[in-house]
């Protein structure tokens, strides 16, 4: 099986490097310094694991460069695992290496990614999917591996079962990222969606790790900022859980990441584009749509776009 990384960054490239450990055949794209890197030299993860991945493991696209008429519909499964930010750039390269009857998943944060997919693929080859390792570059050629997640996976419009992509189930558990098959996609990225409005944008403007969010006026801060996205999702038909259970998540999400930096305060940081137009942006236009006011998520877009 070929499986193409479409934005090898971080979680790209550590889900690269596990890769390499099986039988799979793998295609990078990436950009700069970093992809330079894998291409010569190949990769480093540090952290919960060492490892040291040959350049020779893999082939390497630069962005830099043309992309070679020998790997057109060359990929069985195409992972984009780049920032939302760079989704409609990633999309064309996606496009270009997927096969006719290929699977493609997306793991960049917010809403909207998997229907402009199947707009663009057809719905027979889309997976909606989601990750929670968590990975930074310390340097180019240097992924750090901060904490083991799952990836999970599950039918979005079409309808893939779990034994209709055991193949792919099966590489990603011999590379130990601990897929999971969800039965309802789009309560899977919804859920997702949730965590990340209540904790990005907030601990984003702080400056803070996650942690911080659990000082009590903060946490009710959060909440009510997920709530207000959950009253979306509901209207659009997704059966997400009661308010409670989703509070729940919540608490147990930041305890568990308490000493993360969030991705979004990341970027600000390092005075790069926010994926905040896929996350608070989006709900809120999703509910201009559906006529419900999302007051605190207008809030935040607005203040983290002026940054």
């Amino acid at each position: 099986m070929r499986i193409g990384i479409v934005g090898a960054g971080s979680i790209g490239s550590l889900i690269a490097g596990c890769l390499a450990e099986t039988s799979c055949d793998l295609l990078l794209y990436g950009r700069g310094l970093h992809a330079a890197h894998l291409t010569v030299e190949g990769l480093s993860i540090e952290g919960l694991a060492n490892r040291n991945i040959s350049s020779e493991r893999w082939e390497v696209l630069l962005e830099e460069q043309p992309l070679p008429d020998s790997v057109h519909s060359s990929c069985d499964v195409v992972l984009m695992t780049g920032k939302s930010s760079a989704f409609e750039r990633h999309l064309e390269v996606t496009r270009h290496l997927v096969q006719q009857d290929g699977l493609v998943c997306t793991l960049a944060n917010g809403l909207g990614h998997e229907e402009r997919l199947v707009h663009t693929l057809g719905a027979h080859r889309v997976l909606a999917s989601t990750t929670t390792h968590g990975a930074y570059r310390s340097q180019p050629g240097h992924v750090h591996w901060a904490g083991v997640g799952e990836i999970s996976i599950g039918p979005f419009v079409h309808n893939h079962t779990e034994e209709s992509v055991s193949s792919f189930l099966k590489l990603l558990s011999d590379a130990g990222l601990n897929p999971r098959w969800q039965d309802n996609g789009r309560v899977m990225l919804w859920n997702k969606m949730l965590l990340n409005i209540a904790i990005n944008s907030i601990a984003g403007l702080l400056g803070k790790e996650n942690g911080s969010l659990l000082e009590p006026s903060l946490f009710e801060s959060s909440v009510s900022v997920m709530l207000e996205g959950a009253r979306i999702a509901r209207a659009e038909g997704v059966q997400i859980e009661e308010d409670e259970h989703l509070v729940e998540r919540l608490r147990d999400v930041i305890e568990k990441t308490s000493n993360n930096y969030c991705s979004m305060l990341q970027d600000i940081r390092a005075g790069r584009e926010t994926e905040i137009n896929s996350l608070n942006v989006e709900i809120c236009r999703r509910g201009e749509m559906l006529g419900i006011a999302t007051p605190l998520n207008q809030m935040l877009s607005s203040v983290i776009q002026h940054l």
